[in-house]
């Protein structure tokens, strides 16, 4: 391959992680995937693994990103029906391609959405990544919609008055999964 081929594609590579990093100035909070061990403790605390293959449950991972944790959970269980909410469309358009690549279209969605406006009260589960000024009202919120039971699983960021029910600490922080009483 030519210098000159090399040289554009590194160039499209890097206007795409530019266009995906700037539209978060105009989309919400900025794009941070997921690390591989802070979704595997997250699966670990949902219990999906241990919980009958029969038993139908409705996921909703708040700012999706990529589509990482939907499609992880999709892939878990096949009577998991993962939904991902994510305001950036670009990111949205991501994950959509990313749910088709893996044959999940049945069982994994993401919404083009913002999930301040979507109602939660019909999720089991809530996976969350976000960011410390949202989570006093993201709390309100899930303590108002979800249904008693539903468990919230959050990746680094602590709700300031609903005490977490397991917390699992690895390199880059803590996991921790909050059930509704």
């Amino acid at each position: 391959m030519s210098f000159e081929v090399i040289s554009l594609v590194i160039l499209i590579i890097l206007l795409s992680l530019f266009a995906i990093w700037i539209s978060s100035a105009f989309f919400g909070a900025p794009f941070q995937p997921t690390s591989d061990k802070a979704l595997k403790l997250m699966i670990e605390l949902s219990g999906l693994e241990k919980l009958p293959k029969n038993k139908k449950t409705k996921l909703a991972d708040l700012g999706s990103g990529n589509g990482k944790i939907i499609i992880a959970f999709a892939k878990l269980n096949p009577n998991v029906e993962a939904h991902g909410f994510e305001i950036n469309p670009l990111l949205a358009w991501i994950s959509g391609m990313r749910i088709k690549k893996n044959g999940l279209e049945k069982r994994a969605f993401v919404h083009t959405k913002n999930y301040w406006k979507q109602n939660f009260k019909d999720f089991d589960i809530i996976t969350s990544f976000q960011i410390n000024y949202a989570m006093p009202g993201l709390e309100k919120k899930l303590q108002k919609e979800l249904k008693q039971k539903s468990k919230v699983i959050s990746n680094t960021w602590k709700f300031y008055h609903w005490k977490p029910k397991e917390k699992i600490s690895y390199g880059l922080g803590d996991v921790m999964l909050y059930v509704k009483e």
